[in-house]
């Protein structure tokens, strides 16, 4: 493999699409109630992937995306859709990263490609990757552009499969499909990935849990709710307490100020520098060294989240940890440096996932959640897509763990009448739970049916 960039511990590398989806429903979001934009359910799960990302990479590395002209598929820069203001905030950080030219081994690239979408080949404009897992009688079906699978194993092989991080969730299929195609031995995350995953896991079993009630009455929920977006967009709509702490406040749109001021946060600042030194360590052939990040992993995997803390809170115990720790005692500092960071961002969605069910399991609470949350309504068996999408593995050490689950690709379109570059995804499943979401949906909007003979008497109908 070609060597790439000077890359720093955390640095990531995501595709042009992913940035330019994610950037595109941030821009949504920052307009709240008063735009017309909309986001889909995938649209949302690229965002929440995407902030993730930001919370956790030192800098974050990005190629180009397909696009078309004159009727051909062609490549061209990602482009910032959300705000000026926004590009302005994030600009000033650095965070970002484009790549021109990449030095790349193009040919090792290609035959990984031929490799993972075979039968589709270079010369068919669309393939549709096939996910299937018979014992959870799921299926998925995601549209890519064949140029897709192009970026994705570009920038694989520009920064390596460990810094790679899906953020579409058409990636995540991707990288499972590869990973059948092509295994791969060696690392595919980072333990700087362990965190968000970890938070993740746990509000997934906490749901899962209440699930149970099903038995006796109680609705199901969406086991995995956008859980890095509903932190952000629930302290954006609160005053700045590190703004006021720090006597100023930046310019731009909240959320994306509140993003940031979250990412170079004292705690958060301290729990990237332990990450960082954590994989420093990583290189070492010093057995102590070595022992020291097995306890650091075993910890941080085992690590449990308690009551949320609110940001006053996560500032004060930041503030409290930075540079009390000597460089290298990575366990030493594993409970100061990690525990305010897990309980800040995880403990906010157990809280508000405690009132999705209301006192009687009401199912109305989750929608409701999601409008005042998110300015838009997604409906239970939306909620279901979004955490069945949520839930993929991330990374092809998972993929290879993922039992029962096939892959197969078609040279085909998903839905031939939607633009050339929608990208659609669809989702089949058998799940009891998914079931009964999607028939409460729809005894709900049978209910806001008008009868023809009501809607013919409409002045104001349609010829």
């Amino acid at each position: 493999m070609a060597a790439a960039a000077a890359f720093r511990p955390l640095d990531a590398v995501i595709t042009g699409y992913a940035f330019e989806n994610a950037t595109t429903a941030l821009g949504v979001l920052e307009k709240g109630r008063k735009t017309r934009g909309w986001i889909s359910t995938e649209m949302l799960c690229t965002l929440d992937n995407f902030v993730r990302a930001v919370l956790f990479s030192d800098r974050i590395f990005y190629g180009g995306v397909a696009d078309e002209a004159r009727g051909a598929t062609m490549a061209r820069d990602a482009i910032f859709s959300a705000s000026p203001q926004a590009k302005s905030l994030f600009d000033d950080i650095g965070l970002f990263q484009p790549i021109g030219e990449m030095k790349i081994d193009g040919d090792h690239a290609r035959a990984n490609i031929a490799k993972t979408i075979a039968p589709v080949t270079d010369a068919d404009p669309w393939l549709v990757v096939i996910g299937s897992w018979k014992a959870k009688e799921l299926v998925i079906r995601q549209e890519l552009l064949t140029l897709d699978a192009y970026f994705i194993e570009y920038m694989i092989e520009y920064g390596g499969l460990a810094r790679f991080k899906p953020v579409f969730p058409g990636e995540h299929l991707y990288l499972g499909l590869r990973q059948q195609r092509i295994p791969s031995p060696l690392a595919t995350h980072t333990i700087a990935d362990l965190a968000g995953r970890r938070i993740r896991m746990l509000v997934r079993k906490k749901m899962a849990g209440i699930n149970k009630l099903v038995a006796i009455g109680v609705l199901p929920i969406p086991e995995l709710p956008p859980i890095f977006v509903a932190r952000v967009l629930h302290d954006a709509a609160r005053p700045s307490f590190l703004s006021r702490l720090l006597g100023r406040s930046a310019p731009g749109p909240n959320l994306v100020r509140t993003l940031l001021e979250i990412r170079n946060s004292p705690a958060m600042s301290r729990f990237r520098d332990w990450l960082s030194e954590c994989m420093e360590l990583m290189t070492s052939k010093d057995v102590s060294k070595l022992e020291q990040v097995k306890g650091t992993y075993d910890k941080l995997s085992a690590f449990t989240l308690t009551d949320d803390i609110t940001k006053e809170e996560f500032a004060k115990s930041a503030l409290a940890v930075v540079g009390a720790a000597p460089k290298g005692d990575v366990v030493g500092i594993l409970k100061e440096v990690v525990s305010p960071v897990m309980k800040y961002l995880g403990g906010f969605p157990l809280v508000a996932l405690k009132g999705f069910g209301g006192h009687e399991g009401e199912s109305v609470q989750v929608e409701r959640f999601m409008e005042r949350t998110f300015s838009d309504k997604f409906s239970a068996s939306e909620m279901d897509f979004i955490s069945t999408l949520l839930a993929l593995p991330d990374n092809a050490g998972d993929w290879k763990a993922e039992t029962g689950v096939t892959f197969e690709t078609q040279a085909t379109r998903l839905d031939p009448t939607a633009p050339n570059l929608a990208r659609p995804c669809f989702i089949r499943t058998g799940a009891p739970l998914h079931a009964a979401n999607a028939g409460a949906d729809f005894d709900e909007l049978w209910k806001k049916a008008v009868p023809l003979s009501e809607y013919l008497k409409k002045p104001d109908r349609l010829p």
